[in-house]
Formats: C-alpha cells, structure tokens, sequence
C-alpha cells in the first residue's frame, strides 16, 4: 500500500518492503506588522500567511528490505541542491505548494563490521515554497535622459529608512495597498504631510505615501 512520496521516495507499506513515516507535525503562522500610534494602542496590520513548515521521521532499515544509505543519500542529494517538489500524504498533495528540505538529522543504528548502516533514522524538517512567482512591479516609464520623470511638486525635504523594512503604499491609510517596501539606510523625498488611520503620512509622490513616525524613518528639512 502506498502512503505517499517526496523527493522521489516513494512510502509504502506491503509484504516485500517497509519504508513509512511518523511523528508528522505541520505548523505556521501569521505575519503581522504592529505599528505605534501616539497616545493609542499599536495597530496590528495583517502583511499575509507566514511559511509553513513540516517535520517528520523515517525509519529505515534494511530488515524491511530497504536500503537505509541509499534513501539517505536520496534527500541529501534532495536537500543540497536546492530542489522543491511536491510532498504527497494518501492520493493528493498536503499544500499546492512545494516543499524544499532545510534540515536532516540522522541518526546510524546498528553499523555492522563493514562500517555498513543497517538502520538509520533521519529526522526531517520541509519548508514550503509557493509555486506561483512573486508578482513583479513593472518599472516606470523613463526619460530620454535614462531617469525616472521627476514630480512637479517641490520636496519639502529627505527621509532616511531607520528599520528594517518600511512599507510605501498607495494612500495614507493601513488599509492601502503596499506598492514596494523600503529597507533600512533607504533615502527617499517628502512632498508633504497627510493624516489616515489615526496616523501622520509623508506623500513621496507618485500617489504613495509612508509613515511619518518618528520610529521609523528620520526626515530632513530641505
């Protein structure tokens, strides 16, 4: 009877071969932003579904006609070349998704004289990897020059990213959608103020805005 497959190793349970899984644990997460608002609770902003992660144990023995050294260097192989590939539990995938091998522990029961594994046991941990690519923004239009067109309205001054990753989005709210993310050591040009969500926005032009607080960027008066 066949459980499943992963990597090209195929689970089975039948009267010539052993070869199964147990302790499957699945686990993920949300990822949420909190952000501070002066003289009001923090704002959770919900940024999507987090990346799941499985980990599981093989035994494998020889007793059950199974080539304990040859599956493990099957998800070696697997693991140390970067491959995804769909894990399949009973007739249909666990995720539309793939999944890669980030982490195996092996443990080497009963070695024989020839230094030859008779049972192994590998502790496995998958990450899920989607299987649709990122959408990628398409680049703005340039100038005859080689840059992007400048706005008409004068920048009142300069910010300087100081977290990690700072969202820009297409209104002064939380609500807007995240047109790019700024990372930290960032510069970008302030053409103004807006207020939204209870929260002061710079207008960076372009019909996109960022967060005004202090905590997370520095802003320079022109």
């Amino acid at each position: 009877m066949k459980i499943g497959t992963f990597a090209g190793v195929s689970f089975e349970v039948s009267s010539s071969k052993v070869l199964t899984f147990s302790d499957f644990v699945r686990s993920g997460s949300a990822r949420w932003a909190v952000h501070d608002i002066i003289l009001q609770k923090p704002l959770p902003e919900f940024e999507g579904p987090g990346q799941e992660s499985i980990s599981l144990k093989i035994l494998l023995k020889r007793s059950r006609k199974v080539n304990p050294e040859s599956v493990a260097q099957q998800l070696r192989s697997f693991r140390d070349g970067g491959k995804v590939g769909t894990l399949v539990i009973g007739k249909k995938p666990v995720t539309n998704g793939f999944w890669y091998i980030e982490d195996i522990q092996e443990t080497h029961r009963f070695i024989d004289n020839k230094g030859i594994s008779n049972t192994i046991e590998l502790s496995l941990t998958l990450k899920e990897y989607p299987k649709d690519k990122p959408v990628r923004q398409k680049p703005r239009p340039k100038s005859s020059t080689g840059s992007t067109p400048a706005t008409k309205t004068k920048a009142i001054g300069t910010a300087t990213v100081k977290v990690g990753m700072l969202n820009c989005r297409t209104g002064p709210s939380m609500n807007a959608r995240i047109k790019k993310v700024l990372r930290r050591g960032q510069r970008f040009q302030v053409y103004g103020y807006a207020n939204g969500s209870g929260v002061r926005w710079y207008n960076v032009g372009g019909g996109l805005y960022i967060s005004a607080g202090s905590q997370y960027s520095t802003f320079k008066k022109m």
